[in-house]
């Protein structure tokens, strides 16, 4: 009976072990990287040599998915039985969380699919839980594709679900064969949310070769969705001095989320959590999510919620939230000024590791120095408003890959007639706290 199973289960797991892509074929896969960013405009300064962080990371997971990919069994079991879901297998076997929603059957099959024009959209399954839900979808064309644009306009209940945010993974086309292009929309819903009516729809807005086309496609999911496990904490933690309270910790198939509250009165901004994971009694850890919703919420308004991958579908005897390094900076640390017009560097960190390079209305060109220092692997602006406090509008930022000890940062700005300076709270900075926070979760 399930003959046919087994021998498709066989040929996945050994296309994954048996690493037939040469480096030759993974250096190329590169390079049209490259050519694409240049295809884009992204920014390059003469004479150095450098490559835009996210480059440096999608050609290093090129290389891990072609020398070290490895799944349990039961995942690829899993992935092997639902019909061209192998080929989502590189967005999904980072996270232990999604692989176990697979291994335990939490994934819906939906296969609705419209045309318009030249192109189909399938919805091929979702994930859904309290917390979000998770649209597998495929695009076919009939003519090749070379350049892709999504936009995600609405989800749809009985009325449009607001999102706390949407993220999506651009995988590339389909191997062979530049007429399929797949991908996972994920949602975050703004709070807890469990659906009376399984009915939605999806819109959304593909640009292929410079053609829009608008989809619009309704689906039901099969099943309603498991429950929220949810600890009640309220426990104080106390790190290098900086105070924060953990509220919540709410666990889902998609993803964990830790509810974290800041002392007003430290003197420092916690910006990121470096290293923040559930780990059972025998040290099995959950760690962030890697490709996806990493936090939420504004340390300034008090609360931020940090995402993890999910152990929803474990039974631990014991578990714990741990929590050791912390990038932090001094309140009046946690941001630069820049005078686009006249060029200058206000106000930056007291450590000098920021330097300016140029600016001008359209965007600010610095850099990092990391001498004798591992890169930082986070993009470094938050948010930019203008000396009236206004809002402005990032066309584009990003981070460079460390080179002679120093890092590249380019922010570019819609210039609507602002007033100088420009303020840029930083989302991230490599200055660090570091303590050892391990507080059970009991119920």
């Amino acid at each position: 009976m399930y003959e046919k199973e087994e021998q498709k289960l066989t040929d996945f797991k050994d296309r994954l072990e048996q690493v037939p892509l040469p480096l030759e074929a993974a250096d190329g896969a590169i390079m049209q990287g490259l050519e694409r960013a240049k295809r884009e405009k992204l920014q390059t300064r003469a004479k150095r040599k450098r490559s835009l962080l996210s480059l440096a990371a999608a050609a290093l997971l090129i290389l891990t998915l072609v020398t070290t990919i490895r799944v349990s069994p039961a995942f690829a079991n899993a992935v092997a039985s639902i019909p061209g879901m192998e080929k989502f297998v590189e967005l999904i076997q980072n996270d232990k969380g999604l692989q176990a929603v697979f291994e335990n059957e939490y994934y819906q099959p939906i296969g609705e699919s419209q045309t318009v024009g030249n192109a189909t959209l399938t919805i091929d399954g979702v994930i859904l839980d309290e917390s979000g839900m998770n649209i597998f979808y495929t695009i076919e064309s009939a003519v090749e594709m070379d350049d892709i644009r999504i936009n995600p306009i609405a989800l749809k209940n009985q009325e449009e679900i607001s999102p706390d945010g949407i993220s999506w993974h651009h995988s590339d086309f389909e191997e062979g064969s530049p007429k399929i292009f797949q991908d996972v929309l994920s949602y975050r819903f703004s709070e807890s949310t469990k659906f009376e009516d399984l009915d939605f729809t999806l819109a959304l807005q593909v640009k292929l070769n410079g053609k829009e086309f608008d989809f619009s496609i309704p689906f039901t999911v099969p099943e309603n969705v498991k429950p929220s496990i949810v600890y009640e904490m309220h426990e104080e933690v106390e790190v290098e001095g900086q105070k924060f309270t953990v509220e919540e910790v709410t666990i889902d198939p998609l993803r964990v989320g830790i509810r974290l509250t800041f002392d007003p009165d430290n003197t420092k901004k916690i910006l990121q959590f470096e290293d923040i994971r559930l780990e059972d009694e025998d040290g099995e850890s959950w760690s962030s999510i890697a490709n996806g919703f990493s936090a939420s919420g504004e340390a300034e308004d008090g609360e931020i919620v940090y995402y993890l991958q999910s152990n929803y579908f474990e039974t631990p005897e014991k578990l714990y939230l741990r929590i050791n390094k912390m990038q932090a900076v001094d309140i009046e640390d946690s941001y630069f000024l820049v005078d686009t017009d006249k060029n200058l560097l206000l106000h930056s960190p007291k450590d000098g590791q920021l330097e300016l390079i140029e600016s001008n209305r359209s965007g600010i060109e610095m850099i990092l120095k990391r001498k004798d220092q591992p890169d930082h692997t986070y993009g470094i602006d938050k948010k930019i408003t203008d000396a009236d406090g206004e809002l402005l509008d990032i066309q584009s930022s990003g981070i460079s890959s460390g080179y002679e000890g120093k890092q590249d940062i380019s922010i570019d700005i819609n210039d609507n007639g602002y007033t100088n300076p420009v303020r840029v709270d930083l989302f991230a900075y490599p200055n660090y706290i570091n303590g050892d926070v391990k507080i059970e979760l009991k119920k």
